[in-house]
């Protein structure tokens, strides 16, 4: 039952990468587009399913403490600066989206617009460099190279979402990052990460699909997926653990002991696992009524 609640958190927070990675790439983007006409549109393009996307968040956080309270823990003290960031950066693209029409100077809350974008991109790659290190994950260069990666990612996917010309450097140059980031953790070589060929092939696809983004005719299928692999990767990396240790690679924490009671996890599946669906189907219908979506250059 561990498990399957660990794998309904992995697809959760996928969706989450995939869909709020599209806000957080065109919230980075603004700067690169000139005129206020153009940054309008842009975020415009987006702003439809803008509050559906950060339903995820929310989802995989309600998961996160309900089925898994150790590793809710674990992961609060030890990546705190990162999820405070993270937090932080939620808020303000939030609320500079939503703001920025009301007001007249519209320049700073374009800069507080992708500052924030910037800001949740990087503090989501530290968390994953966190969960493939463990303490004292903010001083390994491995990490700080994930979280660059993540935000050129997220910057290929907002790119592709619009059409930009700038897609076909940015795909290329995410690709880039990632097979760098993926160089930093063999150098590094965590003795913890159990399953590093797999871990290795899911990067490769990441960083392919990140490439082949710049010259397919639908190119954010291929953002997507390159944005979403890196959750699974992070997870297939440690499996059957779910955080390392530096101290002492036995004290990894294991999905079985991150996990809540069988009891609570068999009342979890009956209560909160039927609403998936239900998200799903509301995530699908709002990008269905929404598909023809304003862009700069469609």
């Amino acid at each position: 039952m561990s498990t399957l609640w660990y794998c309904i958190l992995g697809a959760i927070f996928v969706a989450y990468f995939v869909l709020g990675g599209l806000d957080q790439g065109v919230a980075m983007l603004l700067p690169a587009m000139r005129g206020d006409d153009a940054r309008r549109r842009a975020l415009n393009a987006i702003g439809p399913m803008f509050l559906g996307n950060e339903v995820w968040v929310v989802g995989a956080a309600g998961v996160l403490i309900a089925a898994f309270p150790r590793l809710e823990a674990e992961l609060f003290h030890g990546a705190y600066p990162a999820l405070i960031a993270a937090v932080l950066g939620l808020v303000a693209l939030n609320a500079g989206v939503q703001l920025r029409s009301r007001g007249r100077r519209r320049g700073g809350f374009d800069a507080l617009i992708a500052a924030a974008g910037l800001t949740l991109a990087g503090a989501w790659g530290l968390v994953f460099g966190f969960m493939l290190h463990g303490p004292g994950a903010f001083t390994a260069p491995a990490v700080w190279l994930t979280a660059a990666a993540n935000v050129l990612l997220v910057v290929a996917h907002g790119a592709a979402f619009l059409r930009l010309p700038l897609l076909s450097r940015a795909g290329p140059v995410a690709g880039a990052a990632v097979l760098l980031a993926l160089g930093g953790w063999y150098l590094t070589a965590p003795e913890h990460i159990r399953n590093p060929a797999l871990a290795t092939a899911l990067a490769l696809a990441c960083a392919g699909a990140a490439v082949a983004s710049a010259f397919a005719p639908k190119p954010w299928v291929f953002t997507a997926v390159a944005c979403a692999l890196p959750v699974v990767a992070a997870a297939s990396a440690l499996f059957p653990g779910v955080l390392a240790s530096t101290l002492d690679p036995g004290a990894t924490v294991t999905v079985d002991g991150a996990a809540a009671g069988e009891a609570t996890l068999r009342l979890l599946a009956l209560g909160a696992a039927p609403l998936l669906p239900v998200l799903v189907a509301v995530q699908a219908a709002g990008w269905w009524l929404f598909r023809r979506r304003t862009s700069l250059y469609w």
